[in-house]
């Protein structure tokens, strides 16, 4: 069973869950103003970026996080460990387009809430973030 002491434990375990989705070209990490995006993806197959922010307790401050991260993204996911995402207020997540993602004891994840297509993604912001992941290949 996984144990989740660091968010970077859950980097990977979510990375290999987005990829299934079709986002291949990812990067962890990425600088947004004084944010770093935890996971940043993009599926040239959908055509379609996602942005995941990490974290192990505090939800409310990676919805926060996941809210700025519209503005460069067509998705927006939190991903927090399983018995976290009981305490989120679902409700609050869904009004702001916002997904969630539980990430299982046994290192399964699981699409808890479905995230809405950003209505203030900045193409500026979209495609220079599209062009580093691309770039990086």
């Amino acid at each position: 069973m996984a144990s989740f002491e660091r968010e970077s434990l859950l980097y990977p375990l979510v990375a290999d869950y987005k990829r299934q989705k079709s986002f291949q070209l990812q990067a962890p990490e990425m600088q947004f103003y004084e944010y770093r995006i935890d996971l940043f993806g993009f599926s040239p197959t959908l055509n379609l970026s996602v942005s995941v922010e990490l974290k192990l307790n505090n939800w409310r401050r990676a919805v926060e996080q996941a809210l700025l991260y519209q503005l460069c993204s067509d998705y927006s996911f939190i991903a927090l460990p399983e018995p976290i995402v009981k305490r989120v207020n679902l409700d609050l997540l869904s009004s702001h387009g916002i997904g969630l993602i539980a990430v299982g004891a046994a290192g399964l994840c699981r699409e808890v809430l479905g995230a809405a297509q950003s209505k203030v993604v900045r193409a500026f912001y979209r495609d220079a973030y599209i062009d580093l992941l691309q770039r990086r290949q």
